[in-house]
C-alpha cells in the first residue's frame, strides 16, 4: 500500500491524479484514509514527516522527483529507506533545456534581444562549438549525462563534483582544491548539483568572481544554490554577462523579486525537465513491491550525503 503525502496542494493533487490514472485501484490511499496505517511506502513531495513517522508499517519514503531536499532528511527514521525518481526522458529533457541555454549565449541571442529594443543592427561572431567552454557543477545521473552529450557535440566541457569522476571527453575536477581551476575555464557555468548543506549558496560572489569576465550562468539545480543579490551585483559590475534561472527558493517566484525586471536574466518556471507521471507512479509501485518482498530497491539515496 502506498500513501500519498504532501503539504503542497498542487503536488498532492498531481499525485492523486497520476495514481488514479496509472496505478491499480486499492494500491494507494491518502494520509487521512483509514487504510493509511497499512502503507509500506509514502509517495512524497514536501511531506509532513511527523505524521508519516506515526505510520506503523512504513518502510520507504519515496520522492516523486529526482531531488530529495524537500524531505527533511533529519526527521527520517533510521529504519526508513529513501528513494528518488531516475528516468531517461528526464535526462533528455534536461539536456534539451541546457542545449537551448548554451545556444542562447553561444549565438548571442541575449544581445540580439537587447538590440531589438533599441533598433540596433549589429552582428556578433558565430562561435563554433569547439570555441565554447562549458563548466558543469554536479556530475551525477543528470550532470554526467549532460556533460558527455555536450562533449560529444564538440564543446569544451569540464565538470566539477564532490568526488572525482571519469567521463568520456570531459575534464573532471573535484573538491574545494580544484574548484577555482574549474571555474576559471567556464565561460558558461551550468549548475545541476544536489542541494546539500555544503552546496547551499554555492552560486555566490566568491564563485562568480572566479569565472572569466563575461561568463554566463544557467541554474537548473535548486533555487537555494543561488545568492540572488550576488548575481545581480556581478551582472551590474559587467563581470557576469547574463543568466538563465529555472529554480527558485520560493516558487512561484515572488512578484516583488528583482529578478523579474533584470534584462540580463531569463526566468523559466521550473520547467527544465520532469519525469513523465506514468514513470513516477510505476517506479514507486515497483519499489513498494520490492519493499514488501524484501528485495533491493531502485534508486536509493544515501541520507548522510543527501543524494
Amino acid at each position: 500500500m502506498i500513501v500519498i503525502a504532501s503539504t503542497k496542494a498542487y503536488a498532492k493533487q498531481m499525485l492523486i491524479d497520476a495514481f488514479q490514472q496509472y496505478a491499480p485501484e486499492g494500491s494507494y490511499c491518502l494520509e487521512e484514509d483509514e487504510h493509511a496505517n497499512q502503507a509500506t511506502t509514502a509517495a512524497c513531495w514536501f511531506p509532513n514527516l511527523d505524521n508519516l513517522n506515526q505510520t506503523p508499517s512504513l518502510k520507504l519514503i519515496h520522492s516523486m522527483g529526482a531531488g530529495i531536499e524537500h524531505l527533511e532528511l533529519a526527521k527520517i527514521k533510521e529504519s526508513h529507506q529513501v528513494c528518488r525518481i531516475v528516468d531517461q526522458d528526464h535526462k533528455f529533457g534536461m539536456l534539451s533545456y541546457l542545449q537551448w541555454g548554451v545556444l542562447y549565449f553561444q549565438r548571442f541571442f541575449d544581445q540580439y534581444l537587447k538590440q531589438q529594443t533599441k533598433q540596433i543592427w549589429q552582428q556578433h561572431p558565430q562561435l563554433k562549438n569547439a570555441d565554447v567552454y562549458i563548466g558543469i557543477m554536479g556530475l551525477g545521473e543528470i550532470g554526467g549525462f549532460v556533460a558527455e552529450k555536450l562533449a560529444s557535440e564538440g564543446y569544451q566541457v569540464s565538470g566539477w563534483s564532490k568526488s572525482k569522476k571519469s567521463l568520456k571527453h570531459v575534464d573532471c575536477f573535484a573538491g574545494d582544491a580544484e574548484l577555482e581551476v574549474f571555474l576559471a575555464r567556464s565561460q558558461i557555468l551550468i549548475n545541476v548539483l544536489p542541494l546539500t548543506h555544503e552546496t547551499r549558496g554555492i552560486l555566490s560572489q566568491s564563485t562568480f568572481e572566479k569565472l572569466p569576465r563575461g561568463a554566463t550562468v544557467i541554474n537548473s539545480g535548486r533555487g537555494e544554490h543561488l545568492v540572488i543579490q550576488d548575481l545581480l551585483n556581478l551582472i551590474d559590475a559587467k563581470h557576469i554577462r547574463g543568466a538563465i534561472l529555472d529554480v527558485f527558493e520560493q516558487e512561484p517566484l515572488n512578484p516583488s523579486s528583482p529578478l523579474w525586471n533584470k534584462a540580463e536574466i531569463v526566468l523559466t518556471p521550473h520547467i527544465a525537465s520532469h519525469a513523465p507521471l506514468e514513470v513516477v507512479v510505476q517506479q514507486i509501485l515497483e519499489n513498494d513491491r520490492r519493499v514488501m518482498q524484501g528485495l533491493p530497491l531502485l534508486n536509493c539515496v544515501n541520507i548522510g550525503r543527501g543524494y
